[in-house]
């Protein structure tokens, strides 16, 4: 069998693994919902790539220990990307990354090997270093998509599984100096968001929330009238009228329908401040017979 020449190109190196070590960041973000803004994933994972592109293009830089020099690698991309304030969230973050990362090789040397044996199997034999800088960009382009479904399906069963231990979460919402709490059920089918803004909706039945509304928006639920447009549009001079959404539904026993909702000031979930903008929809009725709960809460709202 001839030899193989393997010539490294520090642009591409660094393009590949700057794309690759900000999917990883983008997925961690996602999977444990941070909401960080993208411009400092995309610093993170700059900053991971310039690292590893040093280490790999000047000769001197090799000796590092593999193990040791991904650990400072990925550490470093963390602590740029999302700005962690405890040991424990930084231990999260670094967790993290560690799964989605494996994960991502884990597949992309898997489609490897499906693809071409013979060369896969040379390399690792007589070059390890050379193996992980001869996959295509076809073969990781397919590897960070499938990784994204996988670890998307897996999210979603393990939120399901440890959702079962805590199916109801107490709720506190405030509003102009006031709030109020209740039971809500943690609901793994409900995923209702307000059109525009793509916010979560927590559903909460108007006997619970009405304190927080002003008078005239009392009136219109005691008597029935929340769903009238014309209704609604006569207290627009009202301050709460900015705060009115409408959120159309198809469920909570018609087949389709309008819910009235608004934005509070703050959302708390069992003592934890949500860090989305929910909104509040109004259910003028009860959803629980026997009163064990007398809201509905999305799981992306609930910390796991």
């Amino acid at each position: 069998m001839g030899d193989f020449s393997v010539i490294l190109y520090a642009d591409i190196l660094f393009l590949v693994n700057f794309i690759m070590n900000g999917f990883v960041l983008w997925v961690v973000s996602k999977v444990l919902r941070t909401k960080q803004k993208k411009r400092w994933i995309w610093a993170g994972a700059g900053l991971m790539a310039f690292l590893y592109t040093l280490i790999i293009a000047i000769p001197p830089l090799r000796f590092m220990n593999v193990i040791f020099a991904s650990v400072v690698i990925l550490a470093a991309g963390v602590a740029l990307a999302f700005h962690p304030k405890s040991v424990k969230a930084f231990a999260m973050l670094m967790a993290a990354g560690y799964i989605v990362s494996f994960t991502v090789g884990g597949i992309g040397m898997a489609l490897f090997f499906l693809t071409d044996l013979p060369h896969a199997v040379y390399f690792i034999v007589s070059d390890l270093d050379a193996f992980s800088r001869t996959i295509s960009w076809q073969i990781a382009l397919a590897g960070m998509v499938l990784s994204y479904f996988i670890i998307k399906i897996s999210t979603k069963l393990f939120e399901r599984y440890t959702l079962k231990r805590q199916m109801l979460c107490n709720v506190c919402v405030a509003l102009g100096g006031m709030d109020c709490s209740f039971e809500a059920l943690v609901d793994t089918g409900h995923s209702l968001k307000e059109p525009l803004s793509q916010s979560p909706v927590i559903i909460a039945e108007f006997e619970e929330i009405k304190n927080l509304l002003p008078g005239c928006i009392q009136i219109l639920f005691a008597e029935k009238l929340e769903n009238d447009l014309s209704v609604l549009l006569s207290i627009r001079e009202d301050q709460f009228y900015n705060r009115i959404r409408m959120i159309p539904f198809t469920s909570l026993g018609r087949k389709s329908g309008m819910l009235v909702g608004f934005r509070p000031d703050k959302v708390t979930v069992e003592g934890v401040e949500s860090n989305t903008d929910a909104i509040i929809g109004i259910y003028n009725d009860k959803l629980c017979r026997n009163g064990r709960y007398s809201g509905l809460l999305s799981p992306e709202l609930v910390k796991v």
